[in-house]
């Protein structure tokens, strides 16, 4: 089937579709933690947990590098062109800039553990964690959510995440089992980029164009308003387990790791919603801020009281559950549950104040201003309480800088609501 062909048919279809399967790869993407996490922490221990858990936030960094942003600025571009030489164009520049920050970062990553001291054993785990990177170098879910393909990814991502549960299950048995481990959990990247790639070369019938160096750099020029964004969202999330890393044991870097787990687990729950409100809300600030503003109260009414009580039943019932989940050797540490559980009810309810009002109004600029704000509280917080209280330091951090940013959203909105001149959206 001729792309042009593939382009028709999906402009005719209908779009609710193409949400559905997203929506799917959301949930997916949230229950295999699930299916997971409490037998591994259960066999490798809090110890090589740790290890394994430091490694991962240390490549997720290195990851963000490579992921650039394409996942947004190559959606647009993809849903605006017109026709198959175009979109082959972009799918060439795109392809090989990533390429390329994958071998920058790979570099920086090397010099940086010679540099940071970074054990043997913990090195050894990133880089066969770095399997991960090079997957999202070749994944190509940017083209797929452009043509609304979303069907081929979900299916993709489905069949691979099933093939590591199975395969984890199976031969994860003791802790020395660390590095296998390792190469399970980072081939399913691996795994989901060479069959992306063959899909588009057999299915979509797209092929690499040979690019020069003026064409890479206007797609990193492109992409750097998101990547900064990305890099400060990654900052934002990570940063409590970077600090642990360099300050306190593999051990606790493991336990903290597991119980954070609980309210992000939560929050990816929340993320499909967010996605599929988002549309809608938008929408009716084209009529007045006031009128979107109204709508998004309306939905906070119901979201707010499930959030509040399912967070009182998380703090109330927190050493039950992490029993349950991982086992004695993490509920004695429960009471970072407390705050942690805030920091995720704070997290939900400035979704609803920044994405929900100030970018779907058009005040991205904004949002920026606010998101940095929280980022520099939380890496003041994290390094000071880190270093003073480790876990229960982290923990306090993650809500105290939500609190910041909560605050300085909330300044932003007034100003807003109070301001008589009209915000022209931004696209």
């Amino acid at each position: 089937m001729k792309l042009n062909q593939i382009i028709k048919q999906t402009q005719n279809s209908n779009v609710v579709k193409n949400g559905v399967w997203l929506y799917v790869l959301q949930i997916f993407n949230t229950i295999i933690p699930l299916i997971t996490l409490p037998y591994v922490t259960r066999i490798l221990g809090p110890t090589h947990f740790g290890m394994f858990s430091a490694a991962l936030n240390l490549v997720g960094y290195f990851q963000i590098i490579v992921e650039y942003g394409f996942n947004l600025s190559g959606v647009r571009k993809i849903s605006l062109a017109k026709d198959k030489n175009e979109i082959s164009g972009i799918y060439s520049r795109i392809t090989f800039s990533k390429i390329l920050l994958f071998f920058i970062s790979i570099s920086i990553m090397i010099f940086v553990s010679f540099l940071a001291g970074i054990s043997k054993v913990q090195f050894i785990c990133m880089f066969i964690l770095y399997i991960m990177v090079l997957g999202t170098a070749l994944q190509q879910t940017w083209i797929f959510q452009g043509l609304q393909f979303m069907k081929y990814i979900t299916i993709i991502s489905v069949l691979s995440r099933t093939v590591s549960v199975l395969m984890i299950f199976l031969l994860i048995k003791n802790p020395e089992h660390l590095y296998l481990y390792c190469i399970l959990y980072s081939l399913t990247f691996l795994l989901m980029g060479i069959i992306s790639l063959l899909i588009i070369k057999f299915k979509i019938k797209l092929h690499l164009k040979i690019v020069n160096w003026k064409d890479i750099l206007e797609e990193l020029k492109d992409g750097w308003d998101l990547f900064t964004t990305s890099a400060m969202t990654k900052i934002f999330s990570g940063i409590g387990i970077t600090v642990l890393i360099f300050t306190n044991t593999s051990s606790s870097v493991g336990i903290y790791s597991a119980i954070q787990k609980i309210p992000l687990i939560i929050i990816l729950f929340y993320t499909p919603i967010d996605q599929v409100i988002f549309p809608y809300i938008s929408r009716h600030y084209d009529t007045s801020f006031k009128n979107g503003y109204e709508k998004v109260k309306g939905i906070a009414k119901i979201v707010v009281p499930i959030v509040l009580i399912l967070s009182l039943t998380m703090i109330l019932a927190s050493k039950l559950i992490i029993d349950i989940l991982f086992g004695e050797q993490y509920s004695v540490y429960s009471y970072l549950l407390l705050p942690l559980v805030i920091w995720m009810s704070l997290s939900i309810f400035n979704n609803l104040l920044g994405i929900q009002i100030l970018v779907a109004s058009g005040h991205s600029k904004e949002y920026s201003s606010s998101f940095k704000i929280g980022v520099i509280a939380i890496i003041i917080f994290n390094v000071v309480l880190g270093i003073i209280g480790g876990m229960k330091g982290i923990a306090i951090a993650a809500m105290l800088a939500e609190c910041i940013l909560t605050i300085a959203i909330i300044y932003q909105i007034k100003k807003i609501k109070h301001s008589d001149t009209p915000k022209v959206k931004s696209t």
